[in-house]
């Protein structure tokens, strides 16, 4: 089925979406910083520990107050890696991003599923087909949200100022307030498939044009059915944790499947639809782009206003 619509519009219920353009246009005075967390992760069932890395950025004004941050995560598309943002222009969207009065700052976290990113380039690079851990590679196990919960939350949270105590599952936990995962494309099916194994260490989600696969394969359509059954589960499971979903996609020629999946979940009743987290639970917006990681700063212009509110 083909969607049809202007930007910001979607049929049968009402949706808002806004094109910062500055975001791209300025390079701030105020800028974050990266710094680059290496940790190892042998959560894959396969007796091979991997030696892996995630770039971490520091919002302007980390260094020079004692707050806490909360922490977004972010899993890039298909054939990317964790250095996607830190090229110079790149970088400077998410500079500009937080110098907006209305995106309250917080550190972000870029991840990876592929288990050797420094050397599996040329490759990865044409086809996005390289060893990995989303449930994409024969021979790995889909065990990412693992590395995730085991590995990666206690590496940066602990070592950053967050909301993180300790790093036990409760621990983790109990600072879920604090925390969200998000990504793009095949990154955006990897946050419904966290959502779906690590509802209890993340509050808020926002996927970025691609529909939940629901378990069936990364890169497979899954049924409706089976796709309500698949992201209700969770929130079955733990009907008193609080959550909110804000998804966005592309204009209508960009992943319309993921359009479709929408107007069914608005309608069912586990999900409140609407901007306000007091009340409401799930979103869901169209902009006029095209598909490419890089707009990723537009989005989270739009979720970063809703999210951590």
């Amino acid at each position: 089925m083909n969607i049809i619509t202007k930007a910001g519009e979607i049929i049968d219920f009402e949706t808002v979406w806004e094109r910062k353009d500055s975001l791209f246009d300025t390079v701030p005075e105020k800028q974050g910083r990266f710094e680059r967390v290496d940790y190892e992760t042998s959560v894959y069932e396969n007796d091979v520990t991997y030696k892996k890395y995630c770039n971490v950025y520091l919002p302007y004004g980390y260094d020079d107050s004692d707050k806490k941050y909360n922490v977004m995560y972010y899993q890039h598309g298909n054939s990317c890696d964790p250095e996607l943002f830190t090229e110079e222009k790149a970088k400077a969207s998410l500079d500009a991003l937080f110098a907006e009065e209305d995106i309250e700052p917080c550190i972000m976290v870029f991840t990876t599923y592929y288990m050797d990113v420094e050397n599996d380039y040329e490759e990865r690079k044409k086809t996005g087909f390289t060893p990995a851990g989303d449930g994409s590679w024969k021979g790995i196990k889909g065990n990412f949200h693992l590395e995730v919960a085991q590995d990666i939350i206690p590496a940066v949270e602990l070592k950053y100022r967050t909301y993180l105590t300790g790093p036990s599952r409760e621990e983790i936990i109990a600072s879920r307030d604090h925390r969200g995962f998000s990504g793009y494309s095949r990154g955006a099916a990897c946050t419904w498939y966290i959502l779906h194994h690590q509802f209890e260490l993340f509050r808020y989600y926002a996927p970025m044009s691609c529909m939940t696969t629901a378990g069936i394969d990364i890169f497979t359509e899954a049924p409706q059915e089976l796709v309500e059954e698949y992201l209700t589960a969770p929130l079955k499971a733990h009907p008193d944790m609080k959550f909110f979903i804000y998804g966005t996609n592309g204009h209508p020629h960009d992943v319309s499947r993921m359009t479709d999946q929408m107007k069914f979940l608005v309608h069912n009743p586990m999900f409140s639809f609407g901007q306000d987290p007091e009340k409401n639970n799930f979103y869901f917006s169209i902009s006029d782009l095209t598909h490419t990681d890089l707009y990723a700063p537009y989005y989270f212009y739009n979720s970063l206003k809703v999210l951590f509110k």
